[in-house]
């Protein structure tokens, strides 16, 4: 279904000289059959975004550059073509489908490209009704796209592609903002998809535990412009991206590796490794309180009235399904988001009723989409600046952000770093601030598991007696590692407040992969695994 001969694809600058010393892909070379379900895999800024546009055209007709070499799908070599001359064929959906939606309703959403496209109306009908019971969207037809989960929006822009007839489908980072069950039932339909209706699915994916056990191959953008396919156990030797249980059997040397939890556990059953159990950070200074606090939506209740306290020398995780009010709580303590009832108080005193520049030197939060905080026009001006406001050293927050993302061209502009670079921008812009209340959300979101692994020591350099962290996460094996506390939100409620073991260890409902292979009391992760 899909052949790459030779492709090569590089972005130019300003003055039409190629960007990078390196193409940012290299005499590319695949096979992908018709039907296969493939996981694109790499460090992250590696290019697995941008592999993903070469193959729908988008790059470089939107994004721009120079690409040569051979690409063929369904046997005709597109290389030349313009996106629309082959969107019946190749379905994208990006990272932020809702951004891509052009109708209000689902229904409406969903035919779209078939229209545009003049697909016949008698099969749009048909289509209509076959994919929208397929992927559980029957019900939903008429209700607007902006009240839907993210589980949901995904599944609208999977049946837009599908109904215009595409033969392949690619995904980026289709799981990333989405809970347990939203990402399981995402990719098993996605499976379905490629075993029953012969779709072949590319799958951009950085939380790689969830897919690696259930794909046919993989495919690694290694970042140097080299891009690999091979067998989900042969494509891990870099540890920058490779998930937990690759990580594991690489450390306890099995061979051949496992990458199903239940071969894992078998494994581990054979040879038990010793390890030590995660302890917890006893809790410092009151840093924060919250009294009936209520945050409502019309006549929507987005958080019930909410009784909280954070304590520094603390990292709190708060976990919940998508729409359990997660966003609505960590916005309405920061001070700028919603209208509430109820108070918040910090030593300073509420963040809603402080001044802005007052506010972020006491609650700083880096938001779902971290792009919103980018506004200058290079990485420089960016990292500059920070240095200044938070009045830092020069350098500070470049040091930082090199821990997070590695070396990158400072000129390079903000709104061309990939989504986990940005990402990694904003986390130090918001870290070198040193506010006593630094609210997360979702902050693993495009992260490599070697990013992950860099923010999770640099929270845990920020610990002090008078500063606490909230986390707001779907990353469960994040908050296996860095987690104090957990607190539990389900419909504006929080319905639990524990330690990590209590909901991460085995045996619970959001058990870490750790966990689920070893089955063993206690919570730890792969650092607390000795031979």
């Amino acid at each position: 279904m899909i052949e790459t001969r030779n492709l090569c694809f590089s972005y130019l600058n300003s003055d039409g000289k190629q960007k990078s010393e390196n193409p940012q892909l290299n005499r590319v070379n695949l096979k992908i059959s018709a039907g296969e379900f493939v996981l694109v895999c790499g460090p992250t800024g590696s290019g697995k975004s941008t592999f993903l546009k070469t193959l729908n055209g988008l790059a470089p007709s939107f994004t721009g550059g120079v690409i040569t070499g051979e690409l063929l799908i369904d046997g005709r070599n597109l290389i030349g073509s313009e996106p629309y001359e082959f969107s019946h064929l190749v379905g994208y959906v990006n990272q932020q489908p809702e951004g891509a939606f052009v109708a209000d309703i689902v229904l409406d959403e969903i035919v779209y490209g078939a229209e545009q496209l003049a697909v016949n109306k008698e099969k749009i009908a048909k289509d209509v009704d076959r994919l929208s019971k397929l992927m559980g969207l029957d019900m939903l037809l008429d209700k607007p796209v902006a009240t839907l989960s993210g589980g949901q929006q995904q599944r609208v822009a999977i049946a837009a592609a599908l109904i215009a007839g595409a033969k392949v489908l690619l995904l980026d980072e289709p799981t990333s903002a989405l809970d347990l069950q939203g990402a399981s039932e995402v990719l098993n339909l996605l499976r379905q998809l490629s075993q029953e209706e012969g779709v072949t699915v590319l799958l951009a994916e950085h939380r790689i535990s969830r897919v690696i056990g259930v794909v046919d191959s993989v495919i690694v953008v290694h970042g140097d412009g080299s891009v690999t396919q091979g067998k989900p156990a042969e494509q891990f030797n870099d540890s920058r991206f490779a998930p937990p249980i690759i990580e594991l059997g690489q450390k306890l040397g099995w061979k051949p590796l496992a990458i199903t939890n239940q071969e894992a556990n078998s494994l581990w059953r054979q040879a038990p490794a010793k390890y030590s159990e995660k302890l917890v950070n006893p809790p410092g200074e009151l840093a924060l309180k919250t009294s009936a606090l209520e945050v409502r939506f019309g006549s929507v209740i987005a958080v019930q009235p909410t009784e909280l306290n954070l304590y520094g020398n603390q990292i709190t995780a708060l976990m919940g399904e998508n729409g359990s009010g997660k966003t609505s709580l960590c916005w309405a303590i920061q001070g700028s988001g919603p209208r509430y009832e109820g108070t918040v108080n910090t030593l300073s005193g509420d963040p809603k009723e402080l001044s802005v520049q007052d506010r972020i030197g006491v609650v700083t939060m880096v938001p779902q989409r971290a792009s919103d905080l980018l506004f200058l026009h290079s990485l420089a001006d960016e990292l500059q600046e920070s240095d200044i406001f938070a009045k830092v050293p020069s350098g500070t927050t470049a040091t930082l952000f090199q821990k997070l993302a590695g070396r990158i061209d400072t000129s390079t502009h903000p709104r061309d770093l990939s989504a986990g670079q940005q990402l990694a921008l904003v986390l130090s812009l918001q870290l070198v601030k040193n506010a006593p209340v630094l609210i997360l959300d979702e902050p693993t979101r495009g992260l490599d598991y070697s990013a992950k692994r860099a923010l999770a020591a640099q929270l845990n350099a920020l610990r002090s007696s008078d500063r606490c962290v909230l986390l707001a996460t779907h990353d469960i094996e994040f908050v296996a590692m860095v987690a104090d506390r957990v607190l539990v939100l389900k419909e504006g409620q929080i319905v639990a407040d524990t330690i990590p073991v209590n909901v991460l260890g085995a045996g619970c409902e959001l058990a870490s992969q750790i966990s689920e292979i070893t089955n063993e009391p206690g919570l730890f992760t792969i650092e607390q695994v000795t031979n």
